[in-house]
């Protein structure tokens, strides 16, 4: 651990993705959690899933600040990739890797032609 500024630095190991982090802080913090949490890889999140600056994964429509204010909801998230198990085929979101200005980040594509690509493996 390092702490600077006030704030505590704590180094894990590379056991998994982002999502051993993520877990790590809730279980460790489980009987203190802050009211509201927001979890993001390094960098700022960004519109596409191709994005070379940032870490990517917004769709259009959508953008990091959606995020950071806590909702009368309890959660904010958009959906970007649906998967179907046990086969593990995936879909996703075309506002996510094509433009789409009129798109509304909050609201899930219900149908294919609404903006789903196909299943892929």
């Amino acid at each position: 651990k390092r702490v600077s500024d006030g704030n505590v630095t704590e180094y894990l190991p590379n056991v998994g993705r982002e999502s051993h982090s993520y877990l790590h802080h809730i279980v460790k913090n489980y009987d203190d959690l802050a009211d509201w949490t927001i979890f993001s890889q390094a960098a700022e999140p960004a519109w596409g899933f191709f994005s070379m600056k940032e870490s990517g994964h917004m769709c259009s429509g959508s953008k990091f600040e959606d995020y950071l204010l806590p909702r009368k909801e309890g959660w904010y998230m958009v959906y970007t990739v649906a998967s179907h198990f046990p086969d593990g085929a995936q879909n996703d979101r075309l506002d996510m890797m094509f433009r789409n200005k009129t798109a509304v980040g909050s609201a899930c594509p219900v149908h294919r032609s609404e903006g789903w690509g196909g299943w892929w493996f």
